[in-house]
C-alpha cells in the first residue's frame, strides 16, 4: 500500500490538501474510510474530519454519539494509548450490529461498516484520535495493519500541530496587518534578515517610490551602511537588548527631506520580529487625506498610488515606468477605479479625486 507522504505533509500549509487528509489516511491504511478527531485535554472534540460519511451522518454522530461511541469506549478499556488497536478482535461485526450507534446511525443510512481499528491519545492530554474502518464482510484487521496505522499516526501527530502553528501565525500576521493599516502610518514588520513579514498601506506607498528605501524579493533594501545598521537594530530589538541604536535618518536621492526611522518591538514573541516605523516629513500630513480616499471608495494601496500619480499630472505610461510595471497593469487598475467611483473617464476621475482636502498638495 502506498503512503503519499508529500500529499500528507502538504496539509500543513495547504487548505486543499488538508481537506483531503482523511482520504490520504484511508488510502495509506488500505481502508475505505478514515476519521481523525482533535481532542482537548478534557477529551472534548475541537475538530473532526472524515472521508467517507456525509455531513448528515457526521452531524448526528457529533450530536448523539461522539461521547458514547462503543469503539472509543472499547479502546479506553483496552488501554493501549497512543498505539493502534484492532478493535474488531474484541467487538465482532455481529456484536457491533447490536449497538445503538449501528441501529440508529449506520443502518438507517444503509452503511455496512462493521470493523474498526483505531488509536487514542493518553487520557488527560491534548491529542488526536484516529480510526479506520472496513465493511463487516471485509477481512479482519491484522498485526501488519496495526503496524501500518502506527506509522501513519506518527506522521499525523507531526502534521496537525504544525498546521495549527501555521494557522496561529497567519492569524497573528493578519491581525497585525489590520492594526497597521488602520493606523495609516508607515509601519513594516521585519524579520532578522530584513524580510518583510507585513506592511501597512502607507509603508507600501513609501517603498514603491524607491527613494532611499525599497523592496526586493520581499526584503527591505537601503543603502549598504543604513541596511547594516537596520539589520543590527532589528536583531537587538528582537533579542530585547537595550543598548542598541534604534533611530535613524534615511537620506533620499530625490533631495526630499530624509525619512525618520525607528525600530520597535513587534510583540513579546521573538518570532513576531520588529516594527520599522517610517516617517516621511514631506507627506505625513497629506497621508490622512489619501486614507480618507481609500476608505471612501474602497481603494487598494496600488490604486491609491495610481491616484497620487494622476493628481501629480503624470500620464498612465509615466506611472507604469515609475513603478516598473506594464501598461496593462495600469489599465487594469484604471478599470477598477472607474468601477469603484462610478465615472468612466480619466478627466472625471481626476476632478473627483481633487475634491478631497489637500489632495493636490499630497500628490506633488
Amino acid at each position: 500500500m502506498r503512503m503519499d507522504l508529500d500529499g500528507m505533509y502538504a496539509a500543513i500549509d495547504n487548505d486543499g490538501a488538508f481537506q483531503q487528509l482523511s482520504s490520504r489516511i484511508a488510502e495509506a491504511a488500505g481502508t475505505r474510510s478514515a476519521v481523525f478527531v482533535e481532542l482537548t485535554a478534557a477529551g472534548a472534540p475541537t475538530s473532526l474530519q472524515a472521508n467517507y460519511w456525509d455531513q448528515d451522518v457526521i452531524s448526528v454522530y457529533l450530536r448523539r454519539f461522539v461521547a458514547q461511541d462503543p469503539w472509543t469506549a472499547l479502546a479506553v478499556d483496552i488501554g493501549n494509548f497512543g498505539r493502534a488497536t484492532a478493535l474488531d478482535a474484541r467487538m465482532s461485526p455481529d456484536a457491533f450490529r447490536q449497538t445503538e450507534i449501528y441501529n440508529d446511525l449506520y443502518r438507517p443510512y444503509g452503511d455496512d461498516t462493521g470493523r474498526c481499528m483505531g488509536v487514542i491519545p493518553h487520557l488527560g492530554r491534548e491529542g488526536v484520535m484516529m480510526a479506520v474502518h472496513r465493511a463487516a464482510s471485509d477481512e479482519a484487521f491484522s498485526a501488519q495493519d496495526q503496524a501500518r496505522l502506527d506509522e501513519i499516526y506518527g506522521h499525523i501527530q507531526r502534521i496537525l500541530p504544525l498546521r495549527r502553528a501555521m494557522e496561529r501565525q497567519r492569524h497573528r500576521a493578519s491581525t497585525l496587518q489590520d492594526l497597521v493599516d488602520q493606523a495609516d502610518e508607515g509601519l513594516v514588520r521585519l524579520g532578522r534578515d530584513l524580510r518583510v513579514l507585513a506592511l501597512s498601506s502607507a509603508a507600501q506607498r513609501i517603498l514603491e517610490q524607491r527613494d532611499g528605501l525599497s523592496l526586493s524579493r520581499n526584503h527591505l533594501v537601503a543603502r549598504p551602511e543604513l541596511e547594516g545598521a537596520l539589520r543590527a537594530a532589528v536583531a537587538a530589538v528582537i533579542d530585547r537588548r537595550v543598548d542598541a541604536r534604534t533611530g535613524f535618518l534615511c537620506h533620499r536621492p530625490s533631495g526630499a527631506r530624509a525619512y525618520r526611522l525607528v525600530v520597535m518591538p513587534a510583540g513579546f514573541d521573538g518570532d513576531a520580529g520588529a516594527i520599522l516605523k517610517i516617517d516621511d516629513p514631506d507627506i505625513s500630513a497629506p497621508v490622512t487625506a489619501f486614507a480618507a480616499l481609500q476608505g471612501a471608495y474602497g481603494l487598494s494601496a496600488m490604486e491609491t498610488v495610481l491616484v497620487q500619480g494622476l493628481l501629480a499630472d503624470h500620464t498612465p505610461e509615466e506611472i507604469a515606468a515609475q513603478r516598473g510595471v506594464g501598461r496593462e497593469t495600469i489599465k487594469t487598475q484604471m478599470k477598477a477605479l472607474f468601477a469603484k467611483t462610478g465615472v468612466n473617464r480619466q478627466s472625471s476621475l481626476i476632478r473627483l479625486f481633487a475634491t478631497f482636502p489637500r489632495m493636490r498638495g499630497g500628490a506633488s
